[in-house]
C-alpha cells in the first residue's frame, strides 16, 4: 500500500514544464447559461446565489429568488471531489442519505433509495431523482442504478431538501434531486482512465460535435469494482442531441443503455436499463415558453441471494429473483410573464408503469421448491399552476397548487409449488384510485443587500410504490419484510423559515429551520422474531431461528424537526471552504405500539460535511473532505444501534500537459471501520475501506 501511494504521489507532484493547472472549463456553462437567459427575464449569473436552477419550480429561477433552500454542486465541486459515484458526491450535502450510508460503488439496488431530513424508515425513498428533468428511478421498485449515471458525465446536481417542491408530484414528498448531464455545445472529446486499490478500474469517454444548429454527444463508461470474493462490472452508454430548428424552437433527444452485475455477467446478479427521452422548447413571439418532454424505459433485474451464517463461513442458496419493469410518460408546461410582475406556469404530466417479480425460494440442494409471482400497474397523472411574483420592495412570492390522480390496477400475487406443479395461492388485489390536492406557498424578502429572509408552508403526498405493496424483501441473514397491498398514501404538512447572509462575493451562509409532519407514514414494522428454533410468524410464514419478520405498515405520524446550515467562503483565489450541518430530530408517533416515540429507522440526528480546497493553478490543487454521521438505529424499535463515524477523503489534481490532468483520490483516508447495517442476530455490514484511485483525464 505504501509503495502504491508513493508511486501515485510521484506521478502527481513533479512540475510539468510550462504547464498550468487545468481549471473547470466554463465555456460550456457560460454558453448554456447564455442560451437559457436569452429567453428569460432573470438576471445573469454572478455570485453563488445568482445560479440558475430548475429543480425547485420546474422553471428557471435564481437561488436568490427562491423561498426554498437549494444546493447546487457544479463543476468545481465535482472536480475537487473524492467521489467515485454520484451518491458519493451527494453525500457532501448534510442530510442526504441512502438506505444504509454505503458507498455508491458497492451499494446494492435495494439500498439506493434517497431520503432527506430523517424521513426514512420505509422500503422506498421519499425523494424524487431526475436525470435532465426526467424521473430516473426504476418504475416498479423505485430503485436507481447509479452506475448508469457516470460521475464524469455530470455537469451539476441541484438538490432541494424537504417538501417545498411538491409541484413535481407524488414522489417529491421528501425532496428533489435534478442531475444535469454535460450539454453538447461544441466539438470536444474527453477520456478518463482510472485504476486503484481493491482491483478497481474505471474508464469513460465522450465525444461531442456541433455542426451549425445541430449538436450531439455520446458517452461511454465502464467500471469494475472488485473485492476478494466478488467481481462486478457496469457498462453505460449515454447519448444526447439537440437541434436549434429556429431561433425560437429547440428540439432534443437522448437515451442510454446500462448493464451491470457480477462476472461472468449475470452469474449471480444483473441489471439492464434501457431508456429514451426527448422534447422541445419553444419561445412564442409574446415571450411565453412552452416545454414538452416524453420518456420511456425498460429495466430488468435478476439476482441470486444466499443466507450467510453469523460466522460468515458458509452461505446457503436463498432466492432467485427476476424483476422486469417498464414505464412511459410525458409532461407539458407553459410559462408566461403577465402583468409585468407575475411569471405564470401551467402544466400537466402523466406516467404509466408496469412491473412484476418472479421469485424462486425454499432451496434444497440448489433446487427451489416454491415460486412466487407479484405484479401490477400504476398510473400517475397531475396538473399544476404556479405563480412567481415580484411584489416589489425586495419581496418575491412563489405559490403553486397541484392536483393528482393515482391509479393502481392489475395487482396480483401467486404462489406455486414447483415440485408438485400446483398453485398454492392466487390473490388479486382490488384496483385503487387516489385523488389529492397539494400546495406550496413561499416568500423571500431581501431586507438588505447582505441579508434575505425566507419562509414557506407546503402540503405534499406520496403513494406507495408497487414494490412496497407487492414485493416482500428478504435480507441475506434470513429476515423478511412483507409487502402490504392495503397501504395508504403518505401525507405531508411542513413549514420552513430561513435566512441568507452574503458578505461580499466570497462568503455566503444559508440557514433553514423546518418542521414536518407525515400522516400515515409507511414504516418497516417489526412483527416478531423467531426463537432458538424456526417459527411460523404471520404474515411472513416460517422464519428461521433468530430471524425477524416485519411488514410495511402505515403508522399514525412521523415528525421531523430540524435545522440545516450551509456555508461557502472563498477568501482568495487560492482557497475555498464549504461546510454544512443538518440536525434532523425525527420521531415516530404510534401510541400504544412498541415504536412510539422511537427515532426513525436509519435517521442520523446529526450530520456534518466540510471541504477545504487549495487551488494553485501553476502547481497543484488539493481538496480535503470530511464527513460525520451521528448514531442511528437499524430497526424500528431502536434496539440495534449503529455507532457514529467520521470519514475523510483527499484529492490531488495536477495538469501534466495542456488538456491532460492527473489525479489522485483517496476515499476513507484513514481506513476507518464502520457499520452501515446490522441484524438482530449480530451480522453486520461494513462500510467501504480505504479506496485509492489514480487517473488521467484528457480533453481536446
Amino acid at each position: 500500500m505504501r509503495r502504491f501511494v508513493t508511486t501515485a504521489l510521484g506521478l502527481l507532484l513533479p512540475l510539468a514544464a510550462g504547464g498550468a493547472q487545468q481549471q473547470p472549463d466554463s465555456t460550456q456553462q457560460k454558453s448554456d447559461s447564455a442560451r437559457e437567459q436569452r429567453n428569460s427575464s432573470l438576471p445573469p449569473r454572478g455570485r453563488p446565489l445568482e445560479t440558475v436552477v430548475v429543480s425547485a419550480t420546474r422553471t428557471q429561477q435564481t437561488l436568490n429568488s427562491l423561498a426554498a433552500q437549494v444546493v447546487v454542486l457544479g463543476e468545481p465541486a465535482i472536480a475537487a471531489s473524492t467521489a467515485q459515484t454520484v451518491p458519493d458526491l451527494l453525500r457532501t450535502i448534510p442530510g442526504f442519505t441512502t438506505r444504509d450510508f454505503q458507498s455508491g460503488v458497492v451499494i446494492p439496488p435495494s439500498g439506493t433509495m434517497v431520503s432527506f431530513r430523517g424521513l426514512g424508515g420505509s422500503s422506498a425513498g421519499r425523494a424524487l431523482v431526475l436525470l435532465d428533468g426526467i424521473p430516473a428511478g426504476d418504475p416498479f421498485s423505485g430503485w436507481l442504478d447509479w452506475g448508469r449515471i457516470p460521475l464524469p458525465m455530470l455537469q451539476a446536481a441541484e438538490v432541494v431538501r424537504g417538501g417545498g417542491s411538491t409541484i413535481w408530484g407524488s414522489r417529491s414528498l421528501g425532496g428533489v434531486i435534478n442531475l444535469r448531464t454535460i450539454a453538447p455545445l461544441r466539438d470536444e472529446r474527453r477520456l478518463i482512465v482510472e485504476g486503484g486499490s481493491l482491483g478497481t478500474y474505471h474508464g469513460a469517454g465522450s465525444a461531442s460535435i456541433r455542426r451549425g444548429k445541430l449538436s450531439a454527444t455520446l458517452r461511454a463508461d465502464q467500471a469494475g469494482p472488485i473485492d476478494r470474493r466478488e467481481e462486478t462490472t457496469s457498462r453505460a452508454v449515454l447519448g444526447k442531441a439537440t437541434w436549434d430548428a429556429t431561433n425560437a424552437l429547440q428540439l432534443w433527444a437522448g437515451g442510454g443503455i446500462y448493464t451491470g452485475g457480477d462476472r461472468p455477467l449475470g452469474y449471480k446478479k444483473r441489471q439492464d436499463f434501457d431508456e429514451g427521452r426527448g422534447g422541445l422548447r419553444w419561445v412564442s413571439p409574446a415571450g411565453g415558453i412552452a416545454t414538452v418532454a416524453v420518456f420511456g424505459n425498460r429495466r430488468t433485474a435478476r439476482a441470486k441471494s444466499w443466507t450467510i451464517n453469523a460466522a460468515r463461513t458458509t452461505e446457503t442458496p436463498q432466492r432467485y429473483n427476476n424483476s422486469p419493469a417498464n414505464s412511459a410518460g410525458l409532461s407539458a408546461q407553459w410559462t408566461q410573464l403577465a402583468f409585468a410582475r407575475h411569471e405564470l406556469t401551467a402544466g400537466a404530466d402523466f406516467s404509466s408503469a408496469t412491473g412484476s417479480l418472479t421469485e424462486e425460494y425454499r432451496f434444497v440442494s440448489d433446487q427451489p421448491l416454491s415460486e412466487r409471482f407479484v405484479g401490477g400497474t400504476q398510473q400517475l397523472g397531475g396538473s399544476f399552476l404556479q405563480d412567481a411574483a415580484d411584489l416589489g420592495h425586495g419581496i418575491r412570492l412563489l405559490a403553486s397548487v397541484r392536483g393528482d390522480r393515482v391509479t393502481n390496477t392489475n395487482g396480483r400475487r401467486t404462489t406455486r409449488d414447483l415440485v408438485l406443479g400446483t398453485t398454492i395461492a392466487d390473490s388479486s388485489f382490488s384496483d385503487e384510485t387516489t385523488n389529492t390536492a397539494t400546495y406550496s406557498l413561499g416568500a423571500r424578502w431581501q431586507q438588505a443587500e447582505f441579508l434575505a429572509w425566507r419562509a414557506s408552508v407546503y402540503k405534499g403526498f406520496r403513494v406507495p410504490s408497487m414494490y412496497e405493496m407487492y414485493y416482500p424483501r428478504s435480507s441475506g441473514a434470513g429476515g423478511v419484510t412483507e409487502s402490504n397491498p392495503a397501504l395508504d398514501p403518505e401525507r405531508l404538512r411542513g413549514a420552513e423559515l430561513g435566512a441568507d447572509l452574503t458578505l461580499g462575493s466570497g462568503f455566503v451562509t444559508r440557514i433553514t429551520a423546518f418542521r414536518n409532519r407525515v400522516a400515515s407514514p409507511i414504516i418497516d414494522v417489526t412483527i416478531g422474531t423467531a426463537g432458538t428454533q424456526a417459527q411460523v410468524i404471520e404474515p411472513c410464514g416460517l422464519m428461521p431461528a433468530r430471524q425477524t419478520c416485519g411488514q410495511r405498515r402505515n403508522l399514525p405520524e412521523l415528525r421531523s424537526n430540524g435545522v440545516e446550515a450551509d456555508v461557502q467562503w472563498q477568501p482568495s483565489a487560492l482557497w475555498r471552504f464549504n461546510s454544512g450541518y443538518a440536525l434532523s430530530a425525527t420521531r415516530v408517533i404510534a401510541p400504544g405500539q412498541p415504536v412510539d416515540r422511537k427515532q426513525a429507522i436509519r435517521a442520523a440526528r446529526h450530520t456534518v460535511t466540510s471541504t477545504v480546497v487549495f487551488d494553485a493553478p501553476r502547481w497543484l490543487t488539493i481538496a480535503l473532505e470530511g464527513n460525520y454521521v451521528g448514531p442511528r438505529f437499524d430497526d424500528d424499535r431502536n434496539d440495534i444501534k449503529l455507532a457514529q463515524f467520521y470519514l475523510f477523503g483527499l484529492r490531488l489534481n495536477r495538469e501534466l500537459v495542456r488538456g491532460t490532468t492527473a489525479h489522485l483520490k483517496i476515499a476513507n483516508l484513514f481506513d476507518r471501520k464502520f457499520e452501515v447495517a446490522r441484524t438482530r442476530g449480530g451480522l453486520a455490514d461494513m462500510g467501504a475501506p480505504r479506496w485509492i484511485t489514480v487517473g488521467l483525464q484528457a480533453a481536446w
